[in-house]
């Protein structure tokens, strides 16, 4: 019974020791007035995203600052500031008639070696032709040593 409460201790310290980022990395979502409107739980290393954002439920009029349209559908992406070549698709997301837009991504693969370093919501018009991204995150990533 020791031994046992022992190893769970050890191995308890180790997981605290080994990863200040077991639990993920919690982004802020953004929109263009840095108004902070959710948050995404990233784990890159094990390909996992948790997303809870407020979002206009659609059809949505969005301002672009140039024009405005009718948003008919929101999708979220991983992306890489630094090469626009690397992105990946986290799906769709439809906000609650409350605002309230949440969404779970899973791939089982390790995302960490790609560069992804922004998590971005885009609005897309019904016809495709007008798309602006609508919430921004900045995935900060620890420093190694």
């Amino acid at each position: 019974m020791i031994r046992r409460f022992l190893a769970l201790t050890i191995l308890g310290l180790l997981c605290i020791a080994s990863g200040a980022n077991a639990g993920g990395l919690k982004v802020a979502l953004v929109d263009g007035l840095d108004a902070t409107q959710g948050t995404a739980v990233i784990k890159l290393e094990k390909g996992a995203l948790k997303l809870k954002a407020t979002l206009e439920p659609v059809p949505a009029p969005i301002d672009t600052g140039d024009e405005i349209f009718t948003a008919t559908m929101y999708r979220a992406y991983l992306a890489s500031s630094t090469d626009a070549a690397i992105e990946v698709s986290l799906g769709a997301v439809y906000p609650t008639t409350k605002g309230v837009a949440v969404l779970k991504a899973k791939f089982k693969g390790d995302l960490s070696q790609l560069g992804l370093d922004r998590i971005v919501l885009v609005a897309f018009s019904k016809d495709g032709l007008h798309s602006h991204d609508v919430l921004t995150g900045t995935i900060e990533l620890p420093q190694s040593e």
